[in-house]
């Protein structure tokens, strides 16, 4: 977690399971500071193998290419990535990047892990 001068987390990051499935749930904001927490949890739940990897950033607040490039090295590595994103902000930033393309972007937490591969 990173925290600004008066002690405020500006980005977390978690690793957990639900239902077998790795997600990463990240919350605050993702940019060229903070990206590499998000690096870091990506590269432990890959480290595992999981045919599916879920990253949840419904809880984002400002994310940029600092974030995309964290998942598009994340999306390189892993058999199935699947994104949770409902925020206008981040949304954005997919859709800006052309990456909405490249990335299975769900609404909910429960579309993506229900979605087959």
């Amino acid at each position: 977690m990173l925290e600004e001068e008066l002690g405020t987390p500006i980005c977390s990051v978690r690793g957990s399971r639900q239902d077998g499935v790795p997600i990463v749930a990240v919350a605050g904001e993702v940019d060229i500071v903070t990206a590499p927490l998000l690096r870091a949890e990506l590269t432990t739940q890959l480290s595992q193998s999981p045919v599916v990897l879920v990253v949840d950033l419904r809880e984002v607040t400002f994310f940029d290419s600092s974030g995309i490039g964290a998942l598009l090295d994340a999306h390189r590595c892993a058999e199935d990535l699947r994104v949770v994103a409902d925020r206008a902000a981040v949304l954005r930033t997919f859709q800006f990047s052309g990456m909405d393309t490249v990335f299975r972007v769900h609404p909910t937490l429960g579309e993506a892990l229900a979605r087959s591969a």
